[in-house]
């Protein structure tokens, strides 16, 4: 699944999505997901995402770690949320052509399709999602998220605990960047008394 335009459109099988769950979702009050539409057909239902002035990760050229862990945080505060409009977070797909970007207003959204397995649980979906995200950094970033699948695997880490271990590294990574503008002024500051 590859979603190239501002209007895309997804056929899913019947019963995919429940009928609360489409009130939610096409209502507009639930500004965590892309606005959808539902047209029902004979084998399924085709669904209409409304994607204007977003673009897919996939699209996106994400080279800073500070711009892809902001995205990261973004997304799963989103999927935290979900619950809120009783969207189960497990059945939320993440991945690099679901999650959508508007670099101007740097607002992330969710382009709602179910799991396909339902037996994957939202740990794995969250692992599988950063496993993507680190073809997007640089060898040294990609340790963050390689540290933090590996903690959320072997301490049952839940939504809330990576929130707050992404928040982590993104104070790390304005610290790293503050003191090294630093050195680069303190730099240019000597070579400028030495003329």
């Amino acid at each position: 699944m590859e979603i190239r335009n501002n209007d895309f459109k997804l056929q899913l099988k019947d019963g995919s999505i429940k009928e609360f769950e489409k009130v939610v979702l096409s209502s507009g009050i639930c500004d965590l997901f892309m606005p959808m539409g539902f047209v029902r057909l004979e084998d399924g239902e085709l669904v209409s995402y409304n994607c204007s002035g977003y673009t897919a990760l996939r699209q996106c050229n994400i080279n800073e770690a500070k711009e892809a862990f902001e995205i990261l945080e973004k997304t799963l505060l989103l999927v935290n949320r979900a619950g809120e409009y009783l969207i189960t977070p497990g059945k939320i797909t993440l991945n690099m052509d679901t999650i959508f970007y508007n670099r101007k207003t740097k607002q992330v959204r969710i382009a709602y399709v179910p799991a396909e397995e339902p037996q994957l649980n939202l740990r794995e979906n969250v692992a599988e999602f950063f496993t993507q995200m680190e073809g997007k950094l640089k060898k040294t970033e990609r340790a963050y998220l390689e540290k933090m699948k590996t903690q959320m695997e072997e301490h049952n880490y839940y939504i809330g605990d990576l929130i707050n271990m992404i928040g982590e590294i993104r104070r790390k990574l304005y610290m790293s960047d503050k003191a090294s503008n630093l050195v680069e002024m303190s730099d240019s500051d000597g070579q400028e008394g030495q003329e």
